[in-house]
């Protein structure tokens, strides 16, 4: 379930990146930002279930939100620079 967290982490980066252009530091601190709160949801919500086994869908699930969650307080936290 740790690759699917690394994958989805990889994927709301490079979303983000794309859609949310103009408010950003770039694709790559995205990508890395996204993967950091994909890794930390997923290994949060484990450590609370006390499972490593969850399920794809809720793995997904819980990877995103944390991907997206990192990169909204990132972007709403630090400020890029025109």
């Amino acid at each position: 379930m740790f690759l699917t967290a690394v994958v989805i982490g990889l994927l709301g980066g490079w979303l983000a990146g794309i859609v949310m252009k103009s408010s950003g530091h770039g694709r790559l601190q995205d990508i890395a930002v996204a993967l950091a709160g994909s890794t930390l949801a997923t290994w949060t919500l484990q450590a609370v279930l006390s499972s490593s086994d969850m399920g794809i869908l809720v793995t997904s699930l819980v990877a995103f939100i944390g991907a997206a969650t990192l990169i909204g307080a990132q972007r709403a936290l630090w400020r890029a620079h025109a």
